[in-house]
């Protein structure tokens, strides 16, 4: 008798105990599932950032820079792009936006703009004279253009970086 009073008191918090660990692990992988299964996710952690305008999410996928262009590598200022990217977004957690129309660029990468702590990484980039401005002519216009434009147009007038000839 003594016994079963002590088993159950152990029981009870056991199962609940079981219950707590069950409900943490499905959430996660529920979770897990709805970022992963997510084509254009709102948000996510920067895991790599591959140039100035190119970084790899935890999803896994790659997200281009909208609207803009970074020096390649082996071009003046590559170094200085993807380092002021990484100092900004590295193993942390922004907000992606979208364009209505190009969600998705020519090699099928993920095309918006990244915000991290509320500041567009796009329009800081151009504004530090780290990227250019990159407009098509027959395409709508862009949710930030004139941001982008008006950046582009005071780092091209302090001759910052890129501009700097």
């Amino acid at each position: 008798m003594n016994l079963k009073k002590i088993s159950y008191k152990f029981l009870i918090p056991l199962g609940g105990l079981l219950l707590l660990i069950i409900g943490f692990l499905g959430g996660s992988v529920y979770t897990n599932y709805l970022i992963k299964g997510n084509e254009y996710p709102a948000n996510a952690v920067v895991k790599r950032v591959l140039d100035g305008d190119t970084i790899e999410l935890d999803t896994g996928k790659t997200f281009r820079l909208n609207g803009i262009t970074c020096p390649e590598k082996g071009e003046k200022y590559f170094q200085e792009a993807k380092d002021f990217t990484e100092s900004k977004v590295l193993d942390e957690k922004v907000s992606l936006e979208y364009e209505e129309k190009y969600k998705r660029d020519a090699y099928k990468r993920l095309l918006g703009y990244v915000f991290v702590n509320g500041e567009n990484l796009n329009v800081e980039l151009v504004k530090n004279g780290l990227c250019k401005v990159v407009i098509y002519k027959k395409r709508a216009k862009l949710i930030y253009q004139d941001e982008l434009l008006e950046a582009e147009k005071e780092a091209k007038a302090k001759n910052l970086k890129i501009w700097n000839k």
